[in-house]
């Protein structure tokens, strides 16, 4: 069952589905594989660091996931059997991760707003989740949903690329609260058990499901 959004969010959430819809899509008549997930150029390096937390079989969600490129270098290079699910709040990046990029997973992508959508419990073994796809007030919420929705011995993997990272900082700069890495946007006491990994273009936390 989908989650409703409280009417003071909802124009916060349209107006950044329309200001990614002009980034990714607006110019993109040619249907370009790496526009919808924000890139210029292939980001193997971020990729493969993604693929290094693969140690099982599973089912993997990216909450906020373009047209489920990352998702696809994942299942195509992991020595591991993974089944890809994606959410995301933009029509053409999910029909994209449809018709072209996972035409045998189809089933498994969702045109939603990350909030609204429903993960269940223990679905999945892996869930990416970029902080950035939620307003700041839904965060801790979504934290707690997702380790619901994580398997025994599965991994959430909370990041945040590191040039939304710097905007973060210079938002928050009156609000005398730092912001260094992707856990000090979670509650404390989810933030404690990550594991943290430092990139030069993302922060990581892992947090494993026990």
């Amino acid at each position: 069952m989908p989650y409703i959004i409280d009417p003071k969010y909802s124009a916060y959430y349209e107006k950044r589905r329309r200001v990614f819809w002009s980034k990714y899509w607006k110019e993109n008549t040619d249907y370009d594989l790496l526009i919808p997930n924000g890139f210029r150029e292939y980001p193997e390096e971020i990729y493969n660091l993604f693929l290094t937390l693969i140690d099982r079989d599973g089912h993997v969600i990216d909450l906020g996931c373009g047209n489920g490129l990352m998702l696809k270098h994942l299942i195509c290079r992991s020595k591991y059997r993974l089944v890809p699910h994606g959410v995301d709040f933009i029509s053409e990046s999910i029909e994209q991760a449809k018709e072209i990029l996972h035409p045998d997973h189809r089933e498994n992508f969702h045109i939603s707003n990350v909030y609204e959508f429903d993960l269940g419990r223990e679905r999945y073994d892996y869930i990416f989740f970029d902080l950035f796809v939620v307003h700041p007030d839904h965060i801790p919420e979504m934290a707690e949903r997702t380790i619901a929705a994580c398997r025994e011995g599965g991994k959430i993997i909370f990041y945040l690329y590191r040039d939304v990272l710097r905007i973060l900082r210079i938002i928050n700069l009156f609000r005398l609260r730092w912001i260094g890495w992707v856990g000090d946007l979670l509650p404390k006491d989810i933030s404690i058990y990550l594991e943290r990994i430092d990139h030069k273009h993302v922060s990581i936390g892992v947090y494993h499901k026990k």
